[in-house]
């Protein structure tokens, strides 16, 4: 419908008003009318100083006309407006030269135009990169979140199956304890009630007999003493997961440690860098004076620092069949001395003959690697009393230890023989 009402209203405008077809030879008015030269001029000529316009009656002052072609039939345009009566004033100019005018400001618009269309590939390609990164990060998220879950249900399998033992072990000692406890009791039942029958007998008997061995006998009852009622109380297991790789982000970030080596503690045939980050094994011994603080029985070697509080996180690179890293008491016997099962205060993960296993106060852990870790990662929680050890490859969780710490703790660095140096490294990023 607009379509046609503006066919129709551009017929109207290329038709005179006067005789109603088409123009010829057209001028327009002041107003903006158009009509035939020979039309306007017929209805001028009796007028002689007011030339009304036939349509609107707008007065013009003058009897020419503004031609719309020139004698060359060239037509003039209006460059600000297409309408009069506010064309008034306006200046017109040939079409050529209005056309050339434009067409040197749209030449000045080709080359940013062309920019901008290069710039705008530019970001589809981007945005075409980010999308293959995305099919790239999404698949391995996904695989990261798979071996995480894996890692978090392999821990609380782990830490179900220590809970339990630890609770069951409880359960056997505490039966053992009440055991002993009631027998202590059936032989004190047994003593009151020979001691019982004997007073009875001997409260009868004649003054000569009764007095015999009185001493005795009132000696014992006087000595008597009934056996302590034993009392427990169950200890409240808790479950306790080492932190998995999302967590153990955020606690590398707050609590990595610059670890350097104690010289002073280090095994005679030890070396330790002048940097005090690596440590060999060397087969000759080197003389050194005797220290209570010196390893002499194990080839191992303390950390500079030690701590008693926070979290503290530091990784070791590692290779060989024999070494072990860890977390040991300041106050640990380093001369062989206290080395029974749960008398010395060491937490270690390490290798022995190639076999990889966890030891700890209570004993020695075998574990299973499925590959070389190529050094450990370990988390001290104080407070918590945690000990966790990482591969050092991929973060992934190798095993955890559970205590309480109310000592001074130090890393602990061992090696043997025929073992690459092992190396404090720096605590990379995720």
């Amino acid at each position: 419908m607009a379509a046609a009402a503006a066919l129709v209203g551009l017929q109207a405008e290329a038709n005179c008003s006067i005789c109603l077809e088409g123009l010829r030879d057209p001028v327009t008015m002041e107003c903006g009318h158009n009509f035939c030269r020979s039309c306007i001029q017929r209805s001028w000529a009796h007028l002689e100083d007011r030339f009304p316009c036939p349509v609107c009656r707008h007065p013009c002052q003058e009897r020419p006309v503004l031609s719309l072609f020139c004698e060359e039939h060239v037509e003039v345009l209006c460059p600000l407006c297409s309408r009069t009566p506010e064309h008034q004033g306006h200046l017109v100019r040939p079409v050529g030269e209005a056309a050339a005018d434009h067409r040197q400001r749209l030449g000045a618009h080709v080359e940013p135009l062309k920019r901008r269309v290069a710039d705008a590939h530019s970001l589809v390609a981007a945005q075409d990169r980010k999308l293959l990164e995305l099919r790239e990060l999404v698949p391995r998220q996904r695989l990261d979140l798979a071996s995480e879950f894996r890692q978090l249900s392999r821990a609380v399998d782990g830490e179900q199956e220590a809970v339990v033992a630890r609770l069951v072990q409880e359960e056997q000692d505490i039966q053992e304890q009440l055991g002993v406890n009631i027998t202590a009791f059936s032989d004190h039942i047994c003593e009151l009630r020979g001691l019982l029958q004997e007073v009875t007998e001997r409260s009868v008997l004649p003054g000569a007999r009764l007095l015999s061995g009185i001493g005795g006998v009132l000696g014992r009852c006087e000595r008597l003493k009934c056996p302590d009622v034993y009392s427990f109380q169950l200890r409240r297991e808790r479950c306790s997961l080492p932190p998995q790789p999302s967590a153990l982000q955020k606690i590398i970030q707050k609590f990595r440690e610059d670890v350097t080596l104690d010289p002073e503690t280090a095994h005679p045939n030890l070396l330790v860098s002048e940097d005090r980050k690596s440590v060999t094994f060397a087969r000759s011994r080197q003389l050194f004076p005797p220290r209570a603080q010196r390893f002499c029985t194990e080839p191992a070697v303390l950390g500079s620092v030690g701590f008693a509080s926070g979290g503290r996180y530091w990784e070791g690179r590692v290779g060989g069949a024999a070494w072990a890293v860890g977390v040991c008491a300041d106050s640990a016997s380093r001369t062989g001395a206290g080395r029974l099962e749960g008398q010395r205060r060491l937490w270690t993960l390490g290798l022995r003959g190639g076999d990889c296993e966890a030891r700890g106060p209570g004993g020695a852990v075998p574990l299973e690697l499925k590959e070389e870790p190529g050094g450990i990662g370990v988390y001290l929680d104080y407070e918590l009393g945690a000990i966790s050890f990482y591969s050092w490859k991929d973060r992934s969780h190798i095993h955890s230890f559970t205590d309480k710490f109310s000592e001074i703790l130090k890393p602990y660095f061992s090696i043997g023989c025929y073992t690459q140096p092992l190396t404090i490294c720096a605590v990379r990023d995720y």
